[in-house]
């Protein structure tokens, strides 16, 4: 009987470790520990996320907690601490890089300032680094998360993030492609035009003489032969108008006894 409870106690306690790497495989990318989004609203969280992990080959993790323990809300240090254990301890990440994020949310009534945190994993963090991280946190995410305080729209937090994230990866995507044109075409464009450039004013070393000095040594030149060479002929050729005839006609006789004609 003791065996066979132990048994049951393993077992139940590693379904308990397992269950939440096994809640992500399933495609589910929330962790609301609150309760304060619905069912509705976590999954459509989860179809934005599952279409983030399958175009941009990262999956976003969105993990809402009550209270973060007190060792680790002390600095941003200890928050990365904390929050890359929830990532390893819970086998976060897609591919075999285990490329994701998580944003952290605490909620919980607590004095004092609440804590958010934002982490990043594998190639995601070359596309989300520090600086673009923070300018998204300021402009679109902490200004909702402290609303929310008030509203309860905890889920418009969570929503717009997911915005942002796909936003992110789009202008990261149109940048490497203006960088590959860059690198790719314009620059071997600019390259080969200067060296064409280098090239032709090399090329440029004949100048204008104004006379024929250049030509001509400085002790001068003999004149050793002189051929007349014609290559051409000319023919001028001149009409020679022929005489009418007489009004007379016929032949006469001259003294000498030959007789001429009127035509010739």
């Amino acid at each position: 009987m003791k065996k066979a409870l132990f048994i049951a106690f393993v077992v139940l306690t590693v379904s308990i470790i397992a269950a939440p790497a096994a809640f992500a495989a399933d495609g589910n990318y929330v962790f609301d520990e609150t309760g304060t989004l619905t069912n509705q609203q976590i999954d459509s969280l989860n179809r934005k996320a599952a279409a983030l992990a399958q175009n941009r080959e990262c999956a976003v993790y969105i993990w809402i907690v009550d209270l973060v323990p007190e060792e680790y809300a002390r600095t941003l240090d200890d928050m990365e601490v904390y929050a890359d254990a929830f990532y390893a301890r819970n086998d976060l990440g897609y591919g075999a890089d285990r490329n994701g994020m998580v944003l952290l949310l605490e909620i919980g009534d607590v004095p004092g300032e609440r804590d958010y945190y934002w982490n990043t994993h594998g190639a995601c963090t070359k596309v989300f680094f520090n600086s673009k991280r923070e300018t998204i946190l300021d402009d679109d995410i902490v200004p909702l998360f402290i609303a929310a305080f008030n509203n309860g729209n905890f889920f418009r937090v969570a929503d717009t993030f997911y915005d942002s994230v796909e936003k992110g990866f789009a202008s990261y995507k149109s940048s490497a492609m203006l960088t590959n044109l860059i690198v790719i075409v314009l620059i071997p464009c600019l390259i080969a035009l200067i060296v064409c450039t280098i090239w032709k004013r090399q090329m440029k070393t004949a100048k204008l003489a104004r006379t024929a000095d250049n030509y001509i040594p400085a002790n001068g030149f003999n004149l050793t032969g002189r051929t007349d060479q014609f290559l051409y002929r000319t023919t001028t050729r001149e009409k020679i108008e022929r005489n009418e005839p007489s009004s007379g006609g016929g032949s006469g006789s001259s003294s000498s006894g030959r007789s001429s004609g009127g035509k010739v």
